[in-house]
C-alpha cells in the first residue's frame, strides 16, 4: 500500500523526526527502569506483534517503518490494530531504528503494557488452584527466562511462579518467549521460601531440581498433576534453605561427564516428563 494512503486509511500519526519527544521516550523502553516508570514495554517483529494482537492485548500503540508500511503484511497488522482501538502510528525509518533495539528491524514494534494476570503470590491466592505450576528462582539470563516461558507454554503449564528473576519485559526476554509471555499467566513472589511452603501445605509437592539429603531420580517415581518443580540460577543453583524447604530434591539422569544442564535445557528435561506422564 503506498505510504499516504497507509497513513490515511488507517488514521496513523506520522513521525519523521528521530528528536520527536515520543520517539526519545519509546527509545529508552530497554532499559528497566523507565519500562517500570510508564508500565510499557516493546514487543518488536512481525511474529510478536501478530502474537500480541491475537492475545487480546491492547497496545499502547503499534509503531510501523515508512519502508514496512508499504507491505501487504503491515496492511493485515494495521488492521488488526485498528480493531481493537490501538493507534497506528509511522515513523521514518530513521526514527523507528532509534527504537528498535534490532540489527536488521523488521518495520513494526507494538508498544504494550505490562502487568495483565501479572500478580504476586505472597499469600497464595486462589489463583494457583487446578493450575499446572514451575517455579524459577534467581535465572539471571533474560535468554533463559524467555526461553523457559515458551518451553512452559508448550508443555502444558498452567503458569510459572518467579522469584528473584530477570526482567520479564526484557526485550531478551520478550523476544526469547515467541509470543509465550503474551498467554501464559505468570507470577511474582518476593519471597520464593514462604510461597514453596505455601503451595506444600496446599498439598502440592515441591522439587527442588537440585542435588540433597533426599533426591528422586526424574522418570523413576510416579508424577502428580500438582507437582511443581522448582528450578534454580543457572551458575549457582538453588541455596540451601530453598532446598531444605522442598518435599525432595529432583536429579535429573545424565551420562557422560557433565555435571549440570543450562536451566532451560533442566526446565525442558522436567516439563517434559512431566508431559510424557500425563
Amino acid at each position: 500500500m503506498e505510504l499516504n494512503r497507509f497513513i490515511e486509511r488507517y488514521a496513523a500519526q506520522h513521525i519523521t523526526s528521530r528528536a520527536n519527544p515520543k520517539v526519545a521516550a519509546l527509545a529508552k523502553l530497554p532499559e528497566r527502569k523507565y519500562r517500570e516508570a510508564t508500565g510499557l514495554f516493546l514487543a518488536e517483529g512481525i511474529k510478536l506483534t501478530a502474537e500480541a494482537l491475537a492475545s487480546g492485548i491492547r497496545p499502547e500503540t503499534v509503531l510501523f517503518s515508512e519502508t514496512f508500511a508499504a507491505d501487504d503484511t503491515a496492511a493485515a497488522l494495521a488492521e488488526k490494530t485498528a480493531a481493537c482501538g490501538a493507534p497506528v502510528t509511522v515513523l521514518s525509518d530513521s526514527a523507528f531504528e532509534k527504537i528498535s533495539t534490532e540489527k536488521s528491524p523488521e518495520g513494526v514494534i507494538a508498544v504494550l503494557p505490562t502487568g495483565g494476570e501479572l500478580c504476586r503470590t505472597d499469600g497464595f491466592p486462589e489463583w494457583q488452584a487446578g493450575r499446572r505450576l514451575l517455579m524459577l528462582d534467581g535465572i539471571r539470563d533474560p535468554g533463559n527466562l524467555g526461553t523457559v516461558l515458551r518451553s512452559a507454554e508448550a508443555l502444558g503449564m498452567g503458569g510459572v511462579i518467579l522469584s528473584d528473576c530477570a526482567d520479564l519485559y526484557s526485550p531478551k526476554t520478550v523476544r526469547a518467549s515467541m509470543g509465550a509471555l503474551f498467554r501464559l499467566p505468570v507470577y511474582l513472589t518476593a519471597d520464593a521460601i514462604s510461597t514453596v511452603c505455601a503451595m506444600r501445605a496446599l498439598g502440592r509437592r515441591v522439587y527442588a531440581a537440585a542435588l540433597g539429603e533426599h533426591t528422586l531420580t526424574l522418570g523413576a517415581f510416579e508424577t502428580k498433576e500438582s507437582d511443581c518443580a522448582l528450578i534454580g540460577n543457572e551458575g549457582h543453583g538453588l541455596s540451601r534453605e530453598m532446598i531444605a524447604a522442598c518435599d525432595a530434591a529432583l536429579r535429573i539422569p545424565m551420562e557422560g561427564r557433565a555435571e549440570s544442564l543450562n536451566a532451560a535445557a533442566a526446565a525442558v528435561c522436567i516439563l517434559w516428563e512431566y508431559a510424557r506422564a500425563r
